[in-house]
């Protein structure tokens, strides 16, 4: 792989074989806690959620760098919030995936460059906004893990991380001083009215909103939280991926007769990064979302507590599958096991991915249909990232 650009060359370390599993990766959404990613798979399939939380079975996965440019303007946010230099933190994770992705270090090594010419545009696009001049930060790349209790008397634990918590003194507005939200999104194509659209009853941002609400009085975040403000939403921090359709979706120049060797890739770079500085506002949009408490009432009642509730039951029934040998699919003798458990109604959130509907596949299908584990592995870790 070539060096990335004015930067040290990515190098790699072998990776671990798998390891079989002979218990329920997954105790469960009481003891080990539940994403929104999590929930977005089990809305998606059940039978496939399954296999991944109590058989342990994943695809081996390449390098996907819709997900991993994502990850990378995160940890450049991470960097920038912690007030030391983004570019350090970016090279480290770029060598780890390229020690990941062997196969793939070229492409690691194109986005770790693109990551590189779009960050710096984009702080100083919004470095005299007056957000960012009014913003008071809270919390900054925070993991959460907050025992949520539901209307049976049962009890979840959520997790996930929350980009930034702000305090925003709108005093001008004659709104006094709030706390924000901000979620940080990298997407390849933005359409502005859906997503502002959507915001209300979209899965990540409300679960992460409930898990605020849930928290702010907890003694770590009472400290944290000014007493009596009040959490008003979200912002919404969307910046759109370069080479991904569009403005700014150029190529690298081949060898011609004018120019025989070609473009160089530090110059191909240094054009987009061009490109990307003169075109701003197509790459990098912010706006604020009011998530009022009858909003968030609404996505309890109608769609997270009515969810979780059929996830415990789930949960127990295939963990009892699991240690006696059962099959999930015997409706008749999970009614005999567990008479109390029964499907609840709810609404659909917007924000779940779902391949199969959208003419795709998954990397479990090959193992539904025969029950080979090629190209699978078995995983002990379902949050890595937490």
């Amino acid at each position: 792989m070539p060096a990335p650009q004015k930067r040290s060359a990515l190098t790699g370390t072998k990776l671990k074989p798998p390891v079989t599993v002979e218990r329920s990766v997954w105790r469960g959404p009481v003891e080990d806690g539940i994403t929104q990613s999590l929930i977005s798979r089990w809305l998606v399939c059940r039978e496939r959620f399954r296999l991944l939380v109590i058989e342990g079975l994943s695809g081996v996965e390449g390098f996907n760098h819709r997900i991993e440019y994502g990850n990378m303007w995160h940890v450049c946010e991470e960097a920038y919030a912690q007030g030391i230099d983004h570019w350090q933190p970016l090279l480290d994770y770029a060598m780890r995936l390229a020690a990941h992705y062997r196969i793939d270090q070229e492409h690691v090594n194109k986005w770790y460059n693109v990551c590189l010419q779009q960050f710096p545009v984009y702080l100083d696009h919004w470095a005299d906004n007056p957000e960012a001049v009014d913003r008071t930060p809270l919390l900054a790349e925070k993991h959460f893990s907050i025992d949520y209790k539901l209307p049976s008397g049962r009890s979840v634990r959520l997790r996930g991380k929350w980009d930034s918590v702000d305090l925003l003194d709108e005093r001008a507005m004659g709104l006094g001083k709030r706390v924000w939200l901000q979620e940080n999104k990298v997407k390849g194509d933005v359409d502005v009215n859906a997503l502002h659209r959507q915001l209300k009853f979209d899965l990540q941002t409300m679960i992460y909103l409930v898990a605020l609400h849930e928290a702010r009085y907890t003694p770590e975040l009472n400290a944290v939280i000014p007493k009596g403000s009040m959490i008003a939403g979200v912002r919404y921090n969307v910046i759109r991926r370069p080479l991904s359709g569009g403005k700014g979706s150029i190529v690298q120049h081949k060898p011609s007769k004018s120019n025989p060797q070609g473009e160089t890739f530090e110059s191909y770079m240094e054009r987009l990064g061009a490109i990307i500085r003169e075109n701003r506002g197509e790459f990098f949009y912010r706006w604020a979302s009011e998530v009022s408490p009858s909003n968030l009432m609404k996505f309890r009642e109608t769609f997270l507590n009515p969810v979780l509730e059929n996830i415990l039951d789930d949960y127990e029934w295939w963990d009892w599958c699991k240690m006696n040998n059962g099959n999930p699919f015997q409706g008749e003798l999970r009614r005999n096991v567990f008479p109390t458990h029964t499907p609840r109604h709810y609404r659909y959130p917007f924000g779940v991915y779902n391949p199969m509907d959208e003419g795709g596949c998954t990397d479990v299908d090959a193992y539904l249909e025969t029950g080979s584990e090629v190209g699978l592995e078995r995983i002990t870790d379902l949050f890595p990232e937490l």
